[in-house]
């Protein structure tokens, strides 16, 4: 069995992510899908493997070290195929509802037997809606609970999503939005130490070379000002706990019908994606959404995994990353053979909604 270096060090054993963090709009822009393409995806909660089963691949291998994660992308896979799609966002947790049990049990014949286990174990968690339940969703869940209100207020944070004006964004931002308590209190609540305790694992920032929150300083007047954040479903889940104007794409009712019809695509692999690839032919793969994987690894366990990505790959076949506080990008030494597309990567991170990472990372197979 290939060795997992991040399976040494961190903690697979609960939901990590009830749903994925990694803008689906961007990924699908970034690889440029294709029918009939043969893609790897980190699975996580199963929203972006989700998305490029709409975008018509062929087959989707999706792939989690954590069989929570694999659970919670089957428990997906049986509500696309047995909900309508209104009855899913139920489900989910993004409408309320007295149902979820009763939504549950209709899809529960539809799953294999290790997630049904799983899930009949954990009916307190269906019944709260299943993409809410993560340790990370319950981070920012307290985020919004406990430390947002003594910051600002409801009404401040509805003006927010009022302004439809860049100048006005701008104006606000500065005069109301960034004061001292929201730069003392999230310098805070955004440390490594805190986010490493109730968010995500002290191992995933052990190759950090700068803070969280220095990162988002950076980046959150993008989603504040410069972008929509009415058109911004990932920071109104942050600031008010549900999508209010606008969904990620695999929850989109036009994505739905694409979605369900193609799920026999998905191939779920419960394994580390070391041992995934190095059991995949030469030239197999389209497609990579390797989310923010890399950054969790050693510069060498990353550039072996590289090489082995590149082996896998087609010519042509784009891998795509994020870099949220770890520098990852193609070494030197594999540069022949993998292209950097350097000014696709940083247009699209102007308008990627999930606003926390400090890079998108586009590269190309040339060999």
């Amino acid at each position: 069995m290939k060795h997992s270096e991040i399976a040494a060090v961190a903690d697979f054993s609960e939901i990590r992510y009830a749903q994925c963090w990694e803008d689906a709009d961007v990924l699908l822009r970034a690889l440029q899908v294709k029918r009939g393409d043969h893609c790897l995806s980190i699975a996580s909660a199963g929203d972006n493997s989700l998305a490029l089963v709409a975008a018509g691949a062929a087959k989707v291998i999706a792939v989690d070290l954590n069989p929570a994660q694999i659970a919670c992308l089957e428990l997906r896979i049986a509500a696309y195929r047995c909900l309508e799609h209104r009855e899913l966002l139920q489900l989910l947790g993004q409408i309320p509802s007295q149902q979820r049990m009763h939504l549950y049990r209709r899809c529960r014949p539809e799953l294999p037997h290790l997630a049904r286990q799983f899930w009949d174990a954990r009916r307190p968690l269906v019944e709260q809606g299943i993409a809410r339940v993560g340790k990370f969703e319950r981070y920012l869940d307290g985020f919004r609970r406990y430390l947002l209100p003594l910051i600002h207020g409801k009404r401040t944070i509805a003006r927010l999503f009022e302004l439809k004006n860049v100048g006005e964004r701008r104006e606000f931002y500065q005069r109301e939005w960034n004061n001292r308590r929201w730069r003392v209190l999230c310098k805070w609540f955004f440390s490594h130490a805190v986010l490493g305790r109730l968010g995500r694992d002290p191992g995933f920032t052990t190759h950090a070379d700068e803070p969280v929150w220095q990162n988002l300083q950076r980046r959150i007047p993008a989603a504040l000002v410069d972008q929509d954040p009415g058109n911004n479903p990932y920071l109104q889940w942050i600031l008010t706990g549900r999508f209010q104007s606008r969904l990620p794409y695999a929850l989109r009712a036009e994505n739905f019908a694409a979605i369900r019809n193609n799920l026999d695509a998905l191939e779920l692999r419960c394994a580390s994606l070391e041992q995934v690839v190095a059991e995949l032919p030469d030239d197999t793969l389209d497609a990579c959404n390797l989310s923010d994987v890399f950054e969790y690894l050693s510069l060498p366990a990353y550039q072996g995994l590289l090489h082995e990505l590149i082996r896998a790959g087609a010519p042509g076949c784009r891998l795509v990353y994020w870099n949220l506080v770890v520098e990852r990008r193609c070494p030197a030494v594999l540069r022949p053979y993998l292209r950097e597309l350097g000014e696709a990567a940083q247009r699209l991170h102007q308008q990627d909604k999930a606003f926390f990472y400090r890079d998108l990372i586009i590269e190309e197979v040339t060999r």
